[in-house]
């Protein structure tokens, strides 16, 4: 027998049969039930064999998170490296394919051509990644980044029409390997935590996060790199740069990733492990090769959420991107038009500083109920239109060279404008787009959506540059800001849902019968406003039905044995 839990919000359905269900507010006739249950009074914790909770409560997370202190700050007395050993294993290596891209993307005379070759990497190998599988796609993609490695150490020319046709070709090919890091990153990481059934679940958004987290890290490295090479091979960092200096400044800046580069790909051979979700899903669905089905029911019954996911993702790339067009005016204004390489590579390197205490700010918050994934993003979206809204309506005051005030007051919402912008919709539209979709085409919508963020950038590159200072910031505003009502509308929020509800309600889309699912993917808090208001989909939300379901599909793999052990073992845990 079961006993079937379900809470007034439909975070939590486990498995039995009784006469009465009783939780905090609610008490569930169902039917079917045995003549000697007369009903059961529950606890409001969790059963002993809820195997699959559906959504954490607050209070389990914080408890799960000073749990990891104490063992954290227990492993540093024995061993302080071992926390940094522990963090490497668990967020630094998955995320290491998106450091070389942080790492690479500082240069700009080429950046067209580099955010091309990101843009069509992560649209073919995010359909690669449901195609032929997580692992193989990330294979292809790391040797793909090697020989782009190499051809931007060694890129030369009988003149410099030659170098600059020969390197530009290097960041094509390069970003194309980079570009499939972006759904392969988000997508092994959301799914390796869903794996880990104990602890996994409530740090979904975290893991994921801090995985992308090692994209400003590279920038960050990368920017600390060059300033020491140019003090090296140049006596000092001061100009002029001489030729020789500058090109063993970039060529020693690249040839350091090859090896690292090589590294990875060791380590995906050999030690990273084959998910097994995906191929569950494909022999669920009874399908070989790329699920062609599934694609085309994403853009029947799902194209609400891509219009949401690409929608976030191209109006933050819009202003993120922008953000590097805004910083050389800031320079500008605040140390003159002739500084040096070296003191623009230090605001640069400040503003890096700044975006990582973003990247890890929401990585540390995202998965509270209070905040959330949509939340926070809205947030994001809103305080960055403030910052740019406010430059541009006061722009003339702010540059006013003669008061210095306020060319600080100019800096300091630059810089806040950075952090939100990383403290949220930079982060959030990374996890999203993969945690809002079904696995037998996760990688696929996540490719789609990133690269419409990077189609966002590239018209963002190319647009700014031939505005005038003030107008930047005119036209960026009204961008972040449309951003907040798109996520608003049309994003749902997944935050403590246990994703294995979303395949269960994918199996029933698949097979055409979508309104038969009543689970707790379909309740309110995890749809958008679209769904809710206009699509009606959370009035398919009834945990009674639910239980229903449940029971019949356990039946099929129990013993009336079995079912006898598992009812007792339900009483025991209420007790």
């Amino acid at each position: 027998m079961y006993i079937y839990r379900a809470l007034e919000d439909g975070s939590r359905v486990t498995e039995a049969e009784s006469l009465h269900l009783q939780d905090d507010s609610r008490v569930i006739q169902l039917e079917g039930h045995p003549a000697n249950v007369i009903g059961i009074r529950f606890k409001p914790q969790s059963s002993s064999r809820s195997k699959q909770p559906t959504q954490h409560k607050e209070g389990q997370l914080a408890d799960e998170n000073k749990r990891e202190a104490k063992n954290a700050w227990k492993s540093f007395k024995e061993d302080p490296l071992q926390p940094l050993s522990t963090y490497w294993n668990a967020y630094a290596m998955p995320g290491m394919g998106l450091f070389l891209e942080g790492y690479v993307v500082w240069t700009e005379a080429t950046q067209y051509l580099q955010l091309i070759g990101v843009l069509l990497g992560q649209f073919i190998f995010g359909v690669l990644g449901d195609w032929i599988g997580r692992k193989a796609t990330m294979l292809i993609d790391m040797s793909v980044i090697i020989v782009g490695l190499i051809m931007l150490t060694v890129s030369n020319g009988p003149s410099i029409n030659g170098w600059v046709i020969m390197y530009a070709f290097a960041q094509l090919i390069f970003g194309f390997g980079i570009g499939g890091e972006y759904p392969m990153t988000s997508v092994t990481a959301t799914e390796a935590s869903e794996e880990d059934r104990q602890y996994g679940q409530q740090h979904r958004g975290r893991k994921g996060m801090l995985a992308y987290t090692m994209q400003g890290w590279g920038q960050f490295v990368n920017l600390s790199l060059l300033l020491m090479f140019l003090n090296i091979f140049n006596h000092g960092g001061k100009g002029p740069y001489g030729g020789g200096s500058a090109g063993a400044t970039w060529r020693v800046s690249f040839a350091v990733l090859i090896p690292v580069a090589i590294y990875l790909l060791y380590y995906r051979v050999y030690v990273l492990k084959e998910l097994k979700l995906l191929d569950q899903v494909k022999q669920r669905s009874g399908v070989k090769g790329y699920d062609w089905k599934s694609v085309r029911l994403l853009f029947t019954h799902f194209w609400h959420r891509l219009l949401g996911t690409c929608g976030i993702w191209f109006c933050n790339d819009w202003y993120f991107y922008g953000n590097g067009v805004f910083r050389s005016t800031i320079v500008e204004l605040l140390v003159g038009s002739s500084a040096s390489v070296q003191i623009n590579w230090l605001y640069q390197l400040i503003n890096a500083g700044v975006q990582l205490v973003g990247y890890y700010g929401a990585a540390l918050t995202v998965d509270y109920r209070c905040i959330g994934r949509r939340r926070l993003t809205v947030i994001s979206f809103t305080m960055v239109a403030l910052c740019y809204a406010s430059v541009a309506g006061a722009y003339e005051r702010l540059t006013d060279p003669e008061h210095k005030k306020n060319l600080h007051v100019f800096q300091f919402l630059f810089y806040l404008s950075a952090f939100f912008a990383l403290f949220g919709s930079h982060t959030t539209s990374f996890l999203l787009s993969a945690e809002l979709y079904p696995a037998a085409v996760r990688s696929t919508a996540h490719g789609i959506s990133a690269a419409s963020g990077k189609l966002g950038s590239i018209l963002s590159v190319v647009w700014l540059n031939y505005l005038r200072s003030r107008n930047k910031f005119w036209i960026t505003w009204p961008m972040a800001a449309f951003g907040a009502v798109i996520c608003y509308v049309f994003i749902a929020d997944n935050t403590g849902l246990d994703l294995a509800e979303q395949e269960r309600r994918w199996f029933f889309i698949r097979n055409g019968n979508p309104a038969d699912y009543h689970g707790p993917a379909v309740h309110w808090r995890h749809l958008s406003r679209w769904e809710r208001y206009v699509c009606k989909v959370h009035k398919q939300y009834d945990p009674v039905l639910d239980a229903k379901q449940r029971r019949e599909a356990h039946r099929h793999h129990l013993s009336p044995n079995e079912e006898a052990k598992a009812f007792k073992e339900d009483m025991l845990s209420t007790e």
